[in-house]
């Protein structure tokens, strides 16, 4: 079991926050571009406080990722789907996605 930890950091300390979650809500998707996203699923009360974290995010506000306490790599935040429902083993889970672009420095 591991866990990927997002940081908000705003340049305010009344804004910076972190979360961690456990990998079993995850799965990540690699895209082009250096592009990830990372789907969240499960039930209703964790999928709302990991929901609201990143729903409180900027477009292009930077994000620190660190998967596994590897150390953090920086993305930027490019948006959030919305919550829909499914249903697993005759469980009601609620599942979204985020989109998150790897930030590179211009040289």
């Amino acid at each position: 079991m591991s866990n990927i930890v997002f940081h908000r950091v705003s340049g305010s300390k009344k804004k910076d926050k972190s979360l961690d979650v456990d990998d079993k809500y995850i799965s990540l998707q690699d895209r082009k571009e250096g592009a990830m996203v990372v789907n969240f699923k499960g039930p209703e009360q964790k999928l709302l406080e990991i929901y609201n974290f990143f729903d409180e995010l900027e477009d292009m506000e930077t994000v620190p990722v660190d998967i596994d306490s590897t150390g953090s790599v920086e993305y930027y935040f490019r948006g959030i789907s919305a919550i829909s429902d499914e249903v697993d083993e005759s469980l009601p889970i609620k599942n979204f996605g985020i989109t998150l672009q790897l930030r590179r420095e211009i040289i």
